[in-house]
């Protein structure tokens, strides 16, 4: 019988974020089995809206969406996108948020009822995961592996010349994360930044007859200051999620400097006492192409 990927997402509502979610909603074999929302990109509130967008494009009207973290542990909210237009340009939600839980205990709840079956993709700022692990210690036991689209080692940063975004927005949570022990894989800039798709490929599949296809390139040409070339940040650590063999990894333990003057720089150390991860420092582009084509394909659903 084949195997079925039971994955918990964790998103802070980008168009980027909304492409990995569609890719893992529509991929064979992959069960998402809940989806919480974080501050970052915008709001928790429209980063939970984004995902019900996002299901509802991949033809998913049943997996919960919940809200996070609205604000870092220790810092004070910033927002890389508060006027997030991708709210502005497609419209409510159908659904709304769920409210008896909150990300974080949608994460221990799943990691409880399911030890060792459940793999969660990080694709925003850490602090619901960090929230997760200080409500139950035994978490990085109880998943079976994170993914997480985070840090920039040996390129610079997005939001500062050191620092990649989700890292910056709450380097005390993702500090937190990376010594806990999780069977971690980071997938940082230094790859992500060598996937992207141009004006003319979004264009063309803009122009396909296909509705989804069509609505996912518009959505990414509808995004002002990312083209000729736009990075798939988010979709490839889900497709490295779906496929680790399409990236090659360096084992190493890692820091996250949580002062102001190098807020949020990863960096490898050589620190006996310190849990090692895996981070991504090569990968396979086309390879993520050939998943993102093959999810948007007529005629697939979620969940098949």
């Amino acid at each position: 019988m084949p195997t079925t990927t039971t994955v918990i997402v964790d998103q802070d509502g980008g168009v980027d974020d909304v492409l990995a979610l569609v890719l893992l909603a529509r991929a064979p074999g992959v069960e998402i089995a809940g989806v919480g929302s974080v501050h970052g990109n915008v709001s928790a509130t429209a980063a939970a809206d984004n995902g019900l967008r996002a299901l509802e494009i991949a033809g998913d009207h049943s997996t919960p969406v919940v809200l996070g973290a609205s604000e870092p542990l220790a810092r004070p909210l910033h927002l890389a996108h508060p006027e997030d237009l991708l709210g502005k340009a497609a419209g409510s939600p159908k659904r709304k948020p769920g409210r008896e839980e909150t990300a974080a205990g949608q994460m221990v709840r799943l990691a409880r009822a399911n030890p060792g079956q459940v793999d969660l993709l990080a694709l925003g700022p850490l602090t619901n995961v960090a929230i997760a692990l200080a409500a139950e210690p035994e978490l990085p036991r109880l998943v079976r592996r994170v993914v997480a689209m985070a840090g920039a080692f040996e390129v610079k940063g997005n939001i500062s010349d050191c620092a990649e975004s989700n890292v910056w927005h709450d380097p005390e949570a993702a500090a937190q994360v990376v010594a806990a022990g999780f069977r971690l894989t980071l997938v940082p800039l230094d790859v992500t930044r060598k996937a992207t798709v141009t004006r003319l490929w979004l264009e063309r599949l803009a122009a396909d007859q296909d509705r989804l296809r069509g609505r996912m390139a518009a959505m990414f040409l509808a995004v002002p200051g990312k083209l000729p070339a736009f990075p798939l940040h988010d979709p490839l650590a889900a497709a490295i999620l779906l496929d680790p063999a399409i990236a090659r990894f360096q084992r190493t333990p890692v820091t996250v400097d949580v002062g102001e003057q190098r807020r949020g720089q990863t960096r490898t150390v050589r620190a006996a006492y310190t849990a090692e991860v895996a981070v991504a420092v090569a990968a396979d582009t086309s390879a993520l192409l050939e998943q993102l084509i093959h999810a948007l394909m007529p005629g697939r659903g979620p969940r098949e």
